[in-house]
């Protein structure tokens, strides 16, 4: 892929900044969440500020920024090398996503656990179907569009 194959979004650095810095704040917030989560008094979720949150905004700002620097670098260059750590810091990161959304349960009374997870099941499915029915959708519509040399729509059989 060549530099002039990116969309001009991506090669303007003020684009680039405000994407990066926003996606490491976002990470960051995700992370601070998880040192000030606490059990209430009634046995309720609660927030309370702690220290360790400061390191956790910050290692998630700069991972927010690497993510970028490795996706941009990845689209530059085109090579194995560049995929492979483009995919690994993905899985790193969507895994970490996983793990600080399951945190929070543990702080959940085990009476209403159960409840919560056959809710959190229940709106998995559905916002997966949601999301299939989107696919399924984009897939059709981009199949009566005019590929890039041709004037008009393929014929239908």
């Amino acid at each position: 892929m060549q530099e002039g194959d990116c969309t001009e979004p991506a090669q303007d650095p003020l684009f680039r900044g405000v994407v990066s810095l926003a996606t490491g704040l976002a990470f960051g917030g995700m992370l601070a969440t998880l040192a000030i989560f606490e059990r209430g008094s009634h046995g309720n979720l609660s927030l309370r500020w702690h220290w360790g949150a400061i390191p956790l905004v910050l290692f998630g700002l700069a991972l927010g920024l690497q993510f970028w620097r490795i996706l941009w670098r990845a689209q530059r260059d085109n090579t194995a090398p560049s995929k492979a750590r483009l995919k690994a810091i993905s899985i790193f990161l969507g895994a970490l996503a996983l793990v600080s959304f399951a945190y929070p349960i543990r702080y959940i009374q085990s009476t209403k656990r159960g409840e919560v997870l056959s809710g959190l099941g229940l709106a998995i499915f559905v916002l997966s179907g949601f999301g299939y029915l989107l696919w399924k959708t984009i897939q059709w519509v981009n199949a009566n569009e005019p590929k890039e040399n041709q004037s008009e729509a393929p014929d239908k059989p």
